[in-house]
């Protein structure tokens, strides 16, 4: 019988007043893909960060190949043979592909530490070129290479180190829907070679396409793990918050007014690209299109990020909106696709992160009206159900999803008419999906109107009352609510109309 690469047993992690895993237990074979699910918070992320030398384990021990080791860092562990690449990479943009995989890196220098370029480029290549990525020349610098090929050069860095496991945090979530077969194809050509593969992810339809077993963990505790044919979505789900979660996104039983709240005309992308659209009250209007096609680019003039030429209109009247602040006297809001870098300040806390759009209108004079402040945090943490003991507390330690609560709950207190939501859910567990869905649809139900952007095609199908389709900055077809499928939606975004009657 074949015998674990990796075991991890009793695994436990203790903070100051917090037990973040408690006797966990984790096996993993070689050229297996084990898919690692459960909600925000569920201890992944340690369990990972004790598996790739960032912290201690409390207590239990790991094995890697029959031997017990300990990690005393990230690079010991790389030493070792685990190697993780996170969901955001960590790449030197100016430098080459080669020189990335084999950055400060002592075999790859010779005499009077003078580097061997032709060694480092022929082993780069090499590494490249064994998962799959043949077309790309490791001498040109990163900034130059699209988002799949940089995450190839990431899975060839961790291989140069001998890797026998390799930790694969959200790998799909930096990639357009259409380059994620690609990285299916690398995860694939790892598994012949016999890497042992931790797959973390939020997403369900890569752990069935991809995964060969699924190990569910909830509040630090593993809950059970189990070959990828024995369970369903639904189990899955189930195993993952503790109950039903019956339907993900809310029915849409109330139907937008025609009063169109924003009109959009000619509104410039770039030098040649320009859209037309409109949006109406309580409606939730669907962007959808691959990156590059100018959907950000929209959501970014409508609040002032970017200038351009074009009309916009709200209520009818002509506005312009050359700043945030512009945008934001016109009651139009922005929650931005990346809350860690746009959405929150992470020392802060929730109370703090809630009020800072409407400190002016918070104030008494030159002093802030502290009453009025901790009145609408609390009216929001309630609303919005964010989970933390107190409003206080500072939204480093919340959960992906109750971050997300608290970008949404800020732009929220500014009581705006329209509300742009751009990735609304990127990089939160299914649990919180649920509960930031039924937000947004009672939102709309409230009469707010809503320009929903993501690159999730059942989110944009499974919310949206009516679904634009943009194909290199040009909407080029219209679905109305129950219309589109996933494959009919990917199909508009990735090429140019099929039929002279498509253009809206």
């Amino acid at each position: 019988m074949e015998h674990p690469v990796l075991t991890m047993d009793g695994i436990s992690k203790e903070f100051p007043g917090v037990k973040a895993l408690s006797n966990v237990h984790f096996e993993l074979y070689p050229g297996e893909v084990h898919a690692l699910m459960g909600e925000n918070g569920a201890g992944k992320s340690t369990l990972m960060k004790i598996l790739s030398g960032v912290y201690p384990a409390t207590e239990g021990v790991i094995r890697l190949k029959g031997k017990e080791v300990a990690f005393g860092s990230p690079l010991d562990a790389q030493k070792q043979g685990v190697s993780i690449i996170h969901q955001e990479f960590n790449l030197f943009s100016n430098l080459s592909a080669a020189e990335n995989i084999f950055i400060d890196r002592p075999e790859m220098t010779g005499k009077l530490g003078r580097i061997r370029w032709s060694k480092l480029y022929d082993e780069a290549q090499r590494l490249v070129d064994s998962v799959g990525g043949g077309e790309i020349d490791v001498r040109r610098e990163v900034r130059h290479l699209g988002v799949h090929s940089q995450q190839v050069i990431e899975i060839a860095k961790a291989l140069s180190f001998q890797a026998d496991v390799l930790i694969m945090d959200e790998p799909s979530a930096a990639l357009p829907e259409n380059e994620v077969q690609k990285m299916f194809d690398v995860v694939k050509r790892l598994k012949a070679q016999g890497v042992a593969i931790v797959y973390v992810s939020h997403r369900m339809k890569e752990i069935f396409e991809i995964a060969d077993k699924v190990t569910v963990l909830r509040d630090g505790a593993k809950i059970d793990t189990r070959r990828i044919g024995e369970v369903t979505e639904q189990s899955l789900i189930q195993m993952m918050v503790g109950k039903e979660v019956n339907q993900l996104y809310p029915d849409r039983d109330q139907k937008p007014s025609e009063e169109r709240v924003l009109e959009v005309r000619q509104l410039s992308l770039d030098a040649s690209r320009a859209v037309s659209f409109e949006l109406r009250k309580g409606e939730i209007l669907g962007l959808f299109g691959v990156p590059g096609s100018g959907s950000h680019t929209i959501a970014e003039r409508l609040f002032g990020l970017k200038r351009g030429t074009g009309d916009i209109l709200v209520n009818g009247a002509a506005v312009r909106i050359r700043r945030p602040g512009d945008a934001k006297a016109k009651r139009i809001a922005y929650v931005p696709p990346d809350r860690h870098r746009q959405g929150i300040i992470k020392p802060m806390s929730i109370r703090q992160n809630l009020s800072l759009p409407l400190l002016p209108e918070l104030s008494k004079g030159p002093l802030l009206d502290q009453k009025r402040i901790k009145q609408m945090s609390r009216d929001y943490m309630d609303k919005l159900r964010i989970k933390a003991p107190n409003d206080q507390q500072s939204v480093d330690f919340l959960s992906g999803g109750n971050q997300q609560k608290v970008v949404i709950g800020k732009w929220l207190a500014a009581h705006p008419e329209i509300l742009i939501l751009e990735e609304p859910t990127r990089g939160v567990d299914v649990g919180a999906k649920a509960e930031i869905y039924g937000i947004i649809h009672r939102l709309a139900q409230e009469g707010l109107s809503i320009l929903l952007i993501s690159s999730e095609m059942p989110e944009v199908i499974g919310l949206s009352d009516r679904i634009l389709v943009l194909y290199k900055g040009e909407l080029v077809h219209e679905f109305a609510r129950g219309e589109a499928d996933q494959e009919q939606l990917l199909s508009r975004a990735s090429h140019p109309r099929a039929t002279e009657g498509d253009s809206l």
